[in-house]
């Protein structure tokens, strides 16, 4: 097993359940490239379904991106290679390009969060299996949820927050509640759009972190009860 791939099986162990390839690159040599990585650290859920990585029907959530433009840049070559129970999304842009660059859309600090130092070779053999993106494998309040509900997410849902950490926002479980994630990301838009405005924050033009302190707090919905559905994989 190779050096990139070790590390991560390691840390994450086989996929379970396991899902078919997601990550689809146009260009022959990296496609080659991560053929072979995949052989070797497979794809779909992970920590008790707390991630899904590198799994097919990641490019359903693209949405997400373009109802964040606020803080997400254009880009026309850009691959989702995963998320959380928590709604964050790991996106490689310029995928094709040779130097492609990793981010995080991360809904609870409300940023398009990157580093030098993160590409898709090291997400996989480092910021992953170390823990080293923020907040992105904190699965502590997952875990309650898993506890009190027995259950699993649906395909679909995630634990949304509800005020982000830039309010005062915590990320525990009384601030999280249950919504499909586009939906999450679509309804939420206008209203971080419009904070963005109120602060002179322009529209992104290059793949730039944005953060902010302050945003309008979502109206809370009464978290729904459990479907008592199994997960759909």
């Amino acid at each position: 097993m190779s050096d990139v791939g070790k590390p991560f099986v390691q840390a994450f162990g086989k996929p379970d359940p396991e899902t078919p390839n997601g990550v689809n690159f146009k260009s022959s040599g990296l496609a080659d490239l991560w053929k072979a990585m995949r052989r070797e650290i497979r794809s779909g859920w992970f920590q008790d379904r707390f991630l899904y990585l590198f799994g097919e029907d990641l490019e359903a959530l693209l949405p997400c991106l373009t109802a964040w433009s606020f803080v997400v840049p254009p880009n026309r070559d850009r691959i989702i290679l995963g998320r959380n129970a928590y709604g964050a999304l790991i996106v490689l842009d310029d995928a094709n390009s040779g130097k492609g660059t990793v981010h995080v859309l991360d809904p609870f600090r409300v940023v398009y969060w990157s580093n030098p130092n993160l590409a898709m070779m090291n997400l996989i053999a480092y910021w992953l299996p170390e823990d080293r993106i923020p907040h992105f494998r904190d699965d502590g309040p997952y875990r309650e949820w898993r506890q009190q509900h027995g259950i699993h997410l649906e395909d679909d849902v995630i634990l949304a927050p509800r005020t982000p950490e830039g309010l005062g926002g915590k990320l525990e479980l009384a601030n999280l509640q249950e919504e499909p994630i586009v939906e999450y990301y679509e309804t939420t838009a206008p209203i971080y759009a419009k904070a963005f405005a109120k602060m002179g924050q322009p529209a992104p033009s290059a793949a730039k972190p944005v953060s902010t302190k302050s945003a309008v707090k979502k109206p809370a919905r009464s978290q729904p009860a459990a479907t008592g559905k199994k997960h759909k994989r």
